[in-house]
C-alpha cells in the first residue's frame, strides 16, 4: 500500500523560525504575506516580526509615492517655517499613482487651531504647522516657533494624533530635535525627542501608551552641533551634525544614532569629509548600519568591517549614465545628495546652485538600473527632503485622534 505524501505545509512547518522567515520574506507581494500569516499562530508570529518585514521590503523596489522638498524658510530661527513642495514619483503602479493624487502631503487640511487652544490675542504669525519628519505614510509636525504642540498626521485619512512635548524637554522645546518611527505591522508609531548639548536628554512617545518615557543616554557625548531632525533608516534613527554652527573648527562629521530595537545610543565619526552629503541605511546583507555618501557625482556605499569603514561599492554616475553627463553640461547639474536607501535602492537628488529645478534619481545598486523623474520647481528647494513611501499598514484611530476632513 502506497503511503500518503506529506503535505507541503507540514514539510515547511518543520523549518526553524529563521528559515521560515526567509521563505516568507521572499513571497511575491504583501497580500501573499498576509495570507501566509493566516496559516497558523506560528506563521503569523514569524510574518509579523519587524526584522522579517524589513527583509520583505528590502527585497522589493521601495513603494515611493513622492518626495516632499523644503526651502530655507521665510523667517529666522526659531520662527522659521519652510515652504514645501511635493514631487510625485515616476511610476506605472496604479496604487502609487492614486496615492500621489489623493494624499494631503502638505497638510493643508490640518488647521492651525485644531488643538482647541485659545490664544486670546488671535493667531500669531508663527502659529503654522512645520514638517519635522516622515515615516510609514505618516507626517510628524510641530506647531509654532516654540514647538509647543506636536501632531502625527495621516495625509490619506486626514486624521491627526495631537500631543504635547515631554515635560522634561519643555524648557528646550524650541531647540529639541524629533524623529518619527512608524510600525509597519499595525500603523502605531513612536516619536523620539532629543536635546543635544553638553548633556543628552531624550524621551520617546508611543501611540500605544499615549505617554512619554525617558530614553537612557548616560555617557553619550556629542561634540558638534546637531543641525536637523532625526531620520529613520530601518531600525536606526540618525541625527547629523551641523559643523557650520560649531564654535570650533571640526573636520569630522559626527552621526548620532539610536537603535530603536535596543534604545541604545552611539556616536559615529563618518569616514568622509564634514559637510559631504550622505544618508544612513539599514542593510541586513552588510551587517546593519551602512552609509551612502556622494562627492561630486561619485556615489559610495560604506559598510563596517570590524572597527573600520570600507567602501563596498562605488558608482560614478556620469561615467555609467551618459544622459546624466549631458544634463550636467547643459543644465549645470553638479551636485548629488543621497536622500534614502531601502534594500538595494538609493534615492538621490541631482541639483545645481544655478537652477531651481532638479532631478530625483532611484538607483538599484545591484542591477544598476536607474530611474529618474523631474522636479520642475520655479524656485529652489534646498532644505531637508522627506521621501514618502507607501505605508503597508492601515491607520490606527484612537481616542486622541482628530478627524480634520473637510476642515
Amino acid at each position: 500500500m502506497k503511503k500518503p505524501n506529506t503535505s507541503a505545509a507540514a514539510a515547511v512547518d518543520i523549518l526553524p523560525d529563521d528559515l521560515l522567515g526567509d521563505a516568507l520574506a521572499r513571497l511575491p507581494d504583501l497580500p501573499s504575506l498576509a495570507s501566509a500569516a493566516l496559516v497558523s499562530k506560528r506563521w503569523r508570529r514569524v510574518a509579523s516580526d519587524p526584522a522579517i518585514l524589513r527583509r520583505f521590503h528590502s527585497l522589493r523596489r521601495p513603494p515611493l509615492v513622492g518626495v516632499i522638498l523644503s526651502d530655507r524658510g521665510d523667517m529666522p530661527f526659531p520662527g522659521r517655517c519652510p515652504n514645501l513642495r511635493f514631487v510625485a514619483s515616476h511610476t506605472r503602479d496604479p496604487r502609487l499613482l492614486a496615492a500621489a493624487g489623493a494624499g494631503d502631503f502638505l497638510f493643508g487640511g490640518l488647521p492651525d487651531d485644531c488643538s482647541g487652544e485659545n490664544n486670546g490675542g488671535g493667531r500669531r504669525r508663527d502659529d503654522r504647522w512645520r514638517l519635522r519628519g516622515c515615516d510609514g505614510g505618516l507626517l510628524l509636525l510641530s506647531r509654532g516657533g516654540d514647538s509647543r504642540d506636536l501632531a502625527v498626521y495621516d495625509p490619506f485619512a486626514r486624521t491627526a494624533v495631537l500631543f504635547a512635548p515631554p515635560d522634561a524637554l519643555r524648557p528646550w522645546c524650541h531647540v529639541a530635535h524629533y524623529a518619527l518611527v512608524a510600525d509597519d505591522t499595525d500603523a502605531s508609531f513612536r516619536v523620539i525627542a532629543a536635546r543635544f548639548g553638553s548633556e543628552l536628554k531624550a524621551a520617546v512617545f508611543s501611540s500605544r501608551s499615549q505617554d512619554w518615557v525617558p530614553v537612557p543616554s548616560a555617557g553619550v557625548e556629542v561634540e558638534g552641533s546637531v543641525g536637523v531632525d532625526g531620520v529613520r533608516a530601518g531600525r536606526f534613527v540618525h541625527w547629523r551634525s551641523d559643523v557650520s554652527k560649531s564654535l570650533y573648527y571640526i573636520d569630522e562629521e559626527e552621526i548620532v544614532v539610536l537603535d530603536t530595537d535596543t534604545m541604545r545610543w552611539s556616536v559615529i565619526d563618518a569616514p568622509f569629509a564634514a559637510g559631504e552629503p550622505y544618508c544612513v541605511a539599514d542593510v541586513a546583507e552588510h551587517g546593519g548600519l551602512c552609509l551612502v555618501s556622494s562627492k561630486e557625482q561619485l556615489v559610495r556605499l560604506w559598510v563596517r568591517e570590524g572597527d573600520e569603514w570600507v567602501i563596498k561599492k562605488e558608482v560614478s554616475l556620469l561615467k555609467v549614465y551618459g544622459f546624466l553627463k549631458k544634463i550636467r553640461r547643459e543644465e549645470w547639474m553638479k551636485r548629488v545628495r543621497p536622500l534614502a536607501m531601502r534594500g538595494d535602492y538609493v534615492l538621490m537628488e541631482f541639483w545645481s546652485i544655478r537652477r531651481s529645478h532638479s532631478y530625483l534619481l532611484m538607483l538599484n545598486l545591484k542591477t544598476m538600473k536607474l530611474d529618474m523623474f523631474h522636479n520642475d520647481a520655479t524656485q529652489p528647494y534646498r532644505g531637508p527632503a522627506f521621501p514618502f513611501f507607501m505605508p503597508s499598514a492601515s491607520p490606527r484611530i484612537d481616542q486622541r485622534t482628530v478627524n480634520v476632513q473637510g476642515a
